[in-house]
Formats: structure tokens, sequence, C-alpha cells
């Protein structure tokens, strides 16, 4: 099979996720072959997942902040999206569960590979907590799920996934800096003790590229270096990188 990869510029989030949706309405349709792209966003935004209620959200504080927030395409809990790359990978003719979990073991080795490549000893949790072991599921990086990315047991890469009858979609952000810890700024709590223990948490449980090396690095670096690494994984040919804008039916 070819992967066509395209390496998009930071744009709103609301663009991204219509745009991810387009590509998986469109691979359902046989329309799309296997699509992976890699984005940035122009603003810190937070999304939450498919399912998750607006509530866990705290307007006020947002309206503060002047920070938007989107609904993303796939499940999984809420994520501020700021000092990231974002990967999103589209593949049609994936019809069963088995299947979506092959995708995301795959995924998950080629992110941890293009990891190892830039200096991140980063490896693949093949066991990691079962969804129910914590109670707090408002925020995607207190917990790590199986097959998920870690450095040292700390989750470096949050993701998600939604199938439809025939077509797959998986997304996830790989995190540059640290700036995802503001995520317990923003969501509903009890109270400020409350807050500042999610914020512990979240520290303890993830890293990030910088953190890891001491220093950040060019995001072309990284993009390339999965570019390759999703080649090698996937054990097919990358089409040349193509630049242009996804349409999306509005």
């Amino acid at each position: 099979m070819t992967l066509r990869v395209l390496q998009h510029p930071p744009r709103a989030g609301s663009v991204l996720m219509a745009e991810d949706a387009a590509l998986l309405e469109q691979a359902e349709r046989g329309e799309l072959d296997a699509t992976l792209r890699f984005y940035e966003w122009s603003e810190p935004t937070v999304s939450l997942g498919f399912h998750q209620p607006e509530h866990v959200l705290d307007a006020e504080r947002l309206r503060a902040a002047r920070t938007q927030w989107v609904r993303r395409p796939t499940g999984g809990a809420a994520v501020l999206h700021s000092e990231e790359l974002t990967y999103a990978i589209v593949i049609p003719n994936v019809a069963d569960a088995a299947a979506s979990a092959r995708v995301q073991e795959l995924v998950s080795r080629a992110i941890a590979l293009g990891l190892r490549a830039v200096g991140v000893e980063a490896d693949v949790d093949a066991r990691g907590e079962p969804v129910t072991a914590l109670p707090n599921r408002s925020s995607c990086f207190v917990r790590t799920s199986r097959w998920e990315v870690t450095v040292g047991g700390r989750k470096i890469v949050g993701s998600a996934q939604r199938r439809l009858t025939r077509a797959l979609l998986q997304h996830g952000s790989i995190l540059t800096g640290d700036d995802h810890l503001r995520i317990a700024d923003f969501l509903r709590m009890p109270n400020e003790a409350e807050r500042e223990a999610l914020r512990r948490r979240l520290a303890e449980k993830a890293t990030s590229v910088a953190a890891e090396l001491g220093h950040t690095i060019p995001m072309e670096t990284l993009r390339a270096a999965l570019t390759a690494s999703f080649s090698c994984v996937f054990a097919v040919e990358i089409r040349a990188r193509d630049t242009s804008l996804i349409e999306v039916n509005r």
C-alpha cells in the first residue's frame, strides 16, 4: 500500500477537527487511500472527546483566558493542544475491532521509533492501566492505556480512535513541551485543592520531548523522523509530501 503524507502548518482547532472528520468520511466512501498527516494548532485549544460532556469544562475560566474549545470526532478525554505535534492517520478497509487494535499498536510503534530517532527513549506500553483504574477521567494524560507511547512509564503521546463501518481514524498529541499541564486550569473542579492535585498528577504521569532532551528541537526535525518511522513500521511507500489543503464540505 501507499501512505499519503500531508504536512500542514498551524491552523484553528475547528478547522483541524473538521478536516480529520472529512478524511474519515472520504475513506468510508472508498474515496481516499491511507493518509497520514501532521499538524499544529494555531492557538492553545481544548478538545473534548466525542462523547465527553461539555460540563466538564469551566466556561468562565475559558472565557477569561480567551481559550477556545472544540469537539473531536474521536473518543477519549480532554486535552489542551499546545506545544505539541499532532498526527492523524486514516485507513480504509478496517473492518473489525481486532484490526483497529492492530492499527493502534503499529501507530504507537511508529511514533516510538520516530521519537527514539531524535533522542527520546520512548517505548510502547503493551499493558497500560485499565480505563476504570482512575476515578478522574476528565483529562487524557492522567492515565496510560494499552499500546500508548511512554518514556520511563510516563505518557508522551495521547491518542484516540474512531472506526466507522469500513474506515478508521486515529489521531493524537505528541507532546513537545509542557503547556498541556494547563488543562487543569480549564476543567470544572470542586475546589482549588483538587485542581492543584490534578496538575500534580498530570506532571507525574506525562512528559514531553523538551523535558526528556533538556531542550527543544525544530518541529521539522520531528516531522521528518516520524514520516520515516511510519514508512518503516507500516512497510509502505511514502508518497511525496503533499501540502495541499483538505476540502471540507460544510
